[in-house]
C-alpha cells in the first residue's frame, strides 16, 4: 500500500460533512412543514369545521321552522270558496329540509373524521420519531467527529513533511487511530425507543 497520504480524501470528509448538514437541514425542514400542516388540519377540523356546521345546524333550523309557519299560516287562510296558493312556500319548506340535512350529515362526518384523524397524527409522528432524533442529534455528533477528524488529519499533513528522505504513516491509519478513541455514535439499531418494549437481558433477571 502507498504510504503517502492522498490529501484528496481530507476534501471528500469535507464535502460530506457539508452533506450531512444539508440532509439535516432538508430532513428537519421537511418533518416540520408536514408538522404544522398536520396541525392546522387538525385544528381546521376540530375547530373550524366542527363549529361551522353546528352554527349552521342552527340557523337552518331555525329556516325550516320559519318555512313551516309560512306554510301553516296559508293553511288557515284557506276559506271555504279560496284556497290561497303554497306552492311557493312548500318548496321553500322542501329546500330548507334539505339544506338542514346537509348540515347534519357534514357535522356528523366531521365527529367521524375527528378520532381516525388524530390516529393517523400520532402513527406519523410515531414513524417520524427516530430519523427526526437523527437529523437533530445523530448528525450533528457525526458532523463534529468528521471535523475533529479533519483538523486531525491536516495537522498530521503539516507535521509530516513530504521529503524523499521521511516517510509518513498512512492516511488511512491516521483516521482509524483517531476514531478508536473517538466514543463510537450509536446506529439506528443500537439505540433503544423508549415507546418499544425491550426484551429482558439474562443479567436483568
Amino acid at each position: 500500500m502507498d504510504s503517502q497520504a492522498d490529501v484528496r480524501s481530507i476534501d471528500s470528509l469535507k464535502d460530506f460533512r457539508v452533506a450531512l448538514a444539508l440532509f439535516s437541514d432538508d430532513a428537519l425542514s421537511a418533518l416540520g412543514a408536514v408538522d404544522s400542516e398536520v396541525r392546522r388540519t387538525l385544528q381546521w377540523l376540530q375547530h373550524d369545521r366542527r363549529e361551522y356546521w353546528q352554527q349552521q345546524i342552527k340557523r337552518r333550523r331555525e329556516a325550516v321552522a320559519s318555512a313551516q309557519a309560512e306554510v301553516f299560516r296559508r293553511k288557515l287562510a284557506k276559506t271555504g270558496d279560496h284556497t290561497p296558493a303554497m306552492s311557493e312556500q312548500k318548496e321553500h319548506l322542501r329546500r330548507a329540509e334539505v339544506s338542514l340535512q346537509e348540515a347534519e350529515a357534514k357535522e356528523k362526518l366531521v365527529r367521524k373524521w375527528e378520532p381516525a384523524l388524530q390516529q393517523a397524527a400520532l402513527e406519523y409522528h410515531a414513524t417520524t420519531r427516530r430519523i427526526n432524533s437523527i437529523a437533530s442529534g445523530d448528525v450533528p455528533r457525526a458532523m463534529a467527529l468528521l471535523e475533529r477528524l479533519v483538523e486531525a488529519l491536516e495537522s498530521y499533513l503539516e507535521v509530516y513533511v513530504p521529503t524523499g528522505s521521511i516517510s509518513r504513516p498512512p492516511l488511512d491509519a491516521i483516521a482509524a487511530d483517531f476514531l478508536s478513541n473517538e466514543p463510537a455514535i450509536e446506529s439506528p439499531e443500537t439505540i433503544s425507543d423508549p415507546d418499544v418494549p425491550q426484551t429482558e437481558t439474562r443479567e436483568s433477571r
